[in-house]
């Protein structure tokens, strides 16, 4: 009986070892190229026509530059471009509509320094368009990824499928909310310069420089009286 139980043992640990040899011996997929979501530059456009009768900008107008300005200060990169109808009959009002332009843009939150201006050929015409421009940025999904999918119930090959990766890829560019992330990382906005001097002078003058905390924030472990 204990010479079958060592033959058994020795039985189970050759086929370890061969199982072993052959996890070893297994050729690794040769460059197992993960799709990746991907994100192309295109240009946002919105216009509208200035009419020389009207006195200031209408509410239409006003709405359709808050659109502007949302999807600016959510995906646009670059200068903002105001293009003008030159030689068109209303390019005074026009240039006069810019003015406003700029200013409601100020106070949606946009830097004066990012919005630019320019003019188009729009001799002949009667009404030009104001036209807002910029570059944003449009997420794809990897060309690859097709419909079809293997069946991952019988992989004896221990291989991966022809998709794999593509349900996140495909996941990621629909919820990105800038697709420019995709392709470069973001810049680094200004530190805060009146915290830092805080904590210079708080340095200088020998004082703690670590935030304080209130007693609800000590993380003590609580103490509960018991009576007897």
């Amino acid at each position: 009986m204990v010479a079958y139980k060592k033959n058994i043992g020795a039985l189970i640990g050759l086929a370890s070892l061969v199982s072993l040899g052959a996890c070893a011996t297994q050729t690794p997929p040769a460059g197992l190229n993960v799709p990746q979501a991907t994100a192309v530059a295109e240009t946002y456009r919105a216009e509208f026509a200035v009419d020389e009768r009207d006195n200031g900008l209408t509410w239409a107008q006003q709405s359709v530059l808050a659109s502007v300005a949302a999807e600016y200060k959510a995906r646009g990169h670059g200068p903002l471009v105001i293009s003008y109808p030159q030689g068109a009959a209303n390019e005074d009002a026009a240039i006069g509509a810019i003015a406003e332009a700029r200013s409601f843009f100020y106070e949606q939150g946009i830097d004066w320094r990012v919005i630019t201006g320019g003019a188009y050929d729009a001799r002949g015409q009667r009404h030009g368009e104001l036209i807002f421009s910029f570059t944003r940025y449009a997420a794809q999904a990897p060309r690859e990824c097709n419909g079809s999918w293997d069946n991952m119930a019988m992989e004896f090959d221990n291989q991966h499928h022809s998709n794999f990766g593509c349900a996140m890829a495909v996941n990621l560019a629909a919820m990105v909310a800038d697709p420019r992330d995709l392709v470069a990382p973001r810049d680094m906005e200004p530190g805060d310069t009146g915290r830092r001097q805080t904590v210079i002078d708080g340095y200088r003058a020998g004082e703690s420089t670590a935030s304080e905390r209130s007693d609800y924030e000590s993380g003590a472990v609580s103490r509960v009286a018991s009576g007897n």
